[in-house]
């Protein structure tokens, strides 16, 4: 392998990670920053409305990413950018994520890209930390986070980080690095162009920079009929192995009653696992938390009956709503 990679960070415009409004990119070589690049971006059309919370997290607005590139002119650029190399990221399944929804959205192909994660690497390297966030990591190899959720000044974090477990471990490449920490090297398979129309469904409304919720699943064009079909034919994640084990969700058994506003089932499914959950499709007797979702129905839906009824025998089942599950994913904050 190169020993050549990019760090990477994104930001995003709300609870969909296709919503990318800026990226930044450090490219190093030989344990040396060679090149930079970030820019603003103007997220793809249906995910491009802004949330408070981001807002709030970034300071990126509606008015900033007006005259921004889109996705496409972006991903074109860290395509480029990157030149084929491996990339890096704190908390990688993020920003991957961002990369392949963003794509997603616009009907984009991307290519396969090797990752590693920094949050992983310093969970394995630096074990006697209050945590692993980006912050408290720099903090301890000696790098100075001046503007945290900056994308160019968290990419700059994340390569420093890389940098120094590579001076830890003595070694000069990704490679020999995965190695070295028995931290195993992922990859993104490669993605074909779709029409815009046949993307994945998306999880949020048009343009509203002032919105803070998103119009709830079906996505126009898809009846429920024909999600039911796609749900029930997508195959449930593994949990992740690099989940921090103190995370509120890491190793219990989640279920979606009903549908989401903010994104849909196989996305929660993603994400539950990637926070070391194990997600599930119905409602059974190893189920601990169940999300309750919208429906078109009255009253309640026949997984939360079932839930109850466990309940009602002893069984712990925490039911929690759209907005506390964002919560216990890290996404948001809960409201009173």
């Amino acid at each position: 392998m190169s020993h050549t990679w990019t760090a990477i960070d994104f930001e995003t415009a709300n609870h969909d990670r296709g919503s990318a409004c800026a990226v930044g990119l450090v490219r190093v070589r030989d344990g040396a920053v060679v090149d930079r690049f970030t820019t603003l971006i103007r997220p793809p059309r249906q995910v491009d409305f802004f949330s408070r919370h981001n807002i709030a997290v970034h300071g990126i607005t509606p008015a900033d990413v007006a005259d921004a590139p889109a996705w496409p002119e972006a991903h074109a650029r860290i395509v480029e950018f990157a030149d084929g190399d491996p990339l890096v990221a704190h908390n990688a399944a993020f920003d991957m994520g961002v990369l392949r929804q963003a794509c997603e959205h616009t009907g984009l192909a991307h290519p396969a890209w090797e990752y590693t994660c920094t949050l992983a690497l310093s969970r394995r390297t630096w074990t006697d930390l209050p945590d692993h966030k980006l912050p408290t990591v720099c903090a301890h190899i000696g790098h100075l986070v001046t503007h945290h959720h900056r994308a160019d000044a968290d990419a700059e974090a994340a390569a420093s980080i890389m940098i120094a477990a590579m001076t830890r471990y003595g070694t000069s490449s990704l490679a020999d690095l995965a190695r070295a920490a028995r931290l195993d090297l992922r990859r993104m398979e490669a993605a074909r162009a779709l029409p815009v129309q046949e993307a994945l469904p998306v999880a949020v409304g048009p343009s509203a920079p002032a919105r803070t919720t998103a119009a709830p699943f079906p996505a126009s064009g898809e009846d429920r009929f024909s999600r039911w079909q796609r749900v029930a034919q997508t195959p449930l994640p593994e949990p992740s192995p690099n989940a921090d084990p103190a995370g509120p969700l890491y190793g219990r058994t989640v279920c979606v009653s009903g549908d989401l506003a903010s994104m849909d089932k196989p996305e929660v499914w993603r994400r539950v696992a990637e926070a070391g959950a194990r997600p599930a499709k119905n409602v059974t007797r190893k189920t601990d938390v169940l999300v309750l979702g919208g429906h078109d129905g009255t009253g309640k839906t026949s997984k939360h009956r079932q839930a109850e009824t466990y309940r009602e025998r002893g069984q712990r089942i925490d039911l929690v709503t759209e907005a506390e599950l964002l919560a216990l994913l890290g996404m948001t904050t809960p409201g009173p």
